[in-house]
């Protein structure tokens, strides 16, 4: 699965460690010790936590095993093995947060997948989300995620400023991520016209996906690729480490290889 990667993530990456890289050495010439103690306790406060998640959420969620959650134990097994993915546990938690998460730097890896995914998608819906989180693991995100701090950082207030930076530097690397996931999750489901439905699901509402219809996402797409508005979107897409909607559905769209026709 590791040729679905995109190609963006290797430069991406290389790009923000040494932009890491300068910040640090422009503290280090400018002699701003305590700025940069200050980001290092901050940075292993940040790692110490990322580290805990995985026992973490083994202690607060119900796991998915042959005898709790069995239809989706089996669907996910099928998933792993056909993805050639390395072990790991999945434990459902009450959760208000749309996507599945993935943690660990070695195996066993940890999938949290939250309640309100499972209440809104069907069964076989759970493929997508599910290849999306098992993608993340293979490609290496986890790993990542871990080394830089954690992908998502609480901090008090007089501390954000730090993970604001840091997530800032990255942020083209997570979207590139974030699209290499999505392939996955495609190749999970085997439909990207299913995997735009779960994504739809996802980001807009279960109950609302009725009133979707796709001349209207294509017409939406094309007004914010002309004039100001595509310096906004551009402006917008580069301080956000998720893909805005409709860039991400045009962006699986594309690697699909399917004409972007209205009404398909």
């Amino acid at each position: 699965m590791l040729e679905y990667r995109h190609a963006a993530e290797y430069h991406t990456l290389g790009l923000a460690l040494i932009a890491v890289g300068i910040l640090g050495a422009g503290g280090f010439l400018f002699r701003e010790k305590d700025v940069l103690i200050a980001a290092l306790v901050v940075y292993v406060s940040m790692l110490f936590t990322a580290m805990q998640a995985k026992t973490s959420y083994r202690l607060q969620g119900a796991e998915v095993t042959a005898t709790q959650f069995p239809a989706i134990y089996q669907i996910f097994e099928e998933l792993r093995q056909r993805l050639h993915a390395p072990p790991t546990r999945v434990f459902v938690i009450r959760q208000q947060v749309w996507r599945a998460h993935a943690y660990g730097l070695s195996a066993p890896y940890v999938i949290v997948l939250p309640s309100v995914l499972i209440d809104a998608l069907e069964l076989e819906e759970l493929r997508y989300v599910l290849g999306q989180a098992l993608g993340h693991i293979c490609f290496g995100h986890t790993r990542v995620g871990l080394l830089i701090g954690g992908e998502e950082s609480a901090l008090p207030a007089v501390l954000s400023w730090v993970a604001t930076v840091r997530d800032l530097i990255f942020a083209a690397y997570w979207r590139a991520a974030t699209t290499s996931d999505d392939r996955a999750g495609i190749l999970a489901c085997g439909d990207v016209v299913k995997a735009i439905r779960v994504q739809l699901k996802i980001s807009v509402g279960a109950n609302q996906l009725g009133e979707v219809r796709a001349e209207a996402l294509f017409e939406q797409a094309d007004k914010v690729s002309r004039g100001f508005s595509r310096l906004q979107a551009m402006l917008f897409r580069w301080g956000t480490p998720i893909p805005p909607l409709i860039q991400r559905l045009e962006a699986m769209v594309k690697w699909a290889g399917l004409p972007p026709k209205p009404g398909a």
